[in-house]
């Protein structure tokens, strides 16, 4: 894990952050491609959405993310800093953390204050976090089911006792677990594995992990849950 007084470097194989960065920087941005292994190449989401103010977010993102109301916050996968300028701005102490040093840069440009460069599945020891943020489909980022159980017993071992989780997920129909890359212009990212988690998973994805389901909200394929961790674990 570095730290946050380190400066990422530019790697060719951020094409995610060169995204990012581009957008931000207002270059005309083609929509970046998402190679899954095996299978299909689909576009991404477009880098503008990464940037969107909280009116634009989808409703069952608001309400969630509305249930954060103490840090400090822990954003996991942070991208551009969406949320995490959203909270911060509500007054709560807020580290975002992103694999990607392009994004890093980002959030550093737009003012989130606390950003880190790092490894998501080694979450930061330093805080008892009160909220800790897995969205955009990083409650699959464990890259297994079992990956991803493991990832939510390490978020609940370092979290404050009552504490909350907001993440979501996609039903990955037949083939949940997949190995997923980006490319932009002439960039092409690394591979990560990612295991989507469909809505009627979650109940047996969460047991016995540290957290319960406080609510759970279904919208189409999407789908996110707030978890409040257990007073024991």
């Amino acid at each position: 894990m570095n730290d946050h007084h380190d400066h990422p470097a530019v790697s060719d194989t951020d094409a995610w952050g060169a995204a990012l960065r581009d957008h931000m920087d207002g270059h005309a941005v083609p929509i970046p491609t998402l190679d899954v292994e095996d299978g299909p190449s689909v576009p991404a989401y477009h880098p503008e959405w990464f940037f969107r103010d909280e009116p634009e977010w989808s409703w069952w993102e608001r309400q969630l993310v509305a249930e954060v109301t103490a840090g400090p916050v822990l954003d996991l996968g942070a991208g551009a800093g969406r949320v995490a300028l959203h909270l911060q701005g509500r007054g709560l102490a807020v580290t975002a953390v992103d694999a990607s040093p392009g994004a890093v840069e980002v959030c550093r440009r737009r003012g989130v204050h606390d950003v880190r460069l790092g490894d998501l599945a080694d979450p930061p020891v330093d805080r008892r976090w009160q909220a800790i943020l897995l969205l955009c489909g990083n409650l699959g980022l464990g890259g297994s089911w079992e990956g991803n159980r493991r990832l939510l017993r390490r978020l609940a071992a370092i979290s404050a006792p009552g504490a909350v989780l907001v993440g979501d997920s996609v039903d990955g129909g037949p083939r949940p677990e997949i190995r997923l890359r980006i490319r932009h212009g002439q960039l092409v990212g690394e591979w990560w594995s990612q295991r989507n988690v469909a809505a009627d998973e979650v109940p047996a994805l969460v047991r016995d992990t540290g957290w319960g389901v406080e609510r759970h909200v279904v919208d189409g394929d999407d789908h996110g849950v707030l978890l409040r961790r257990s007073d024991e674990i």
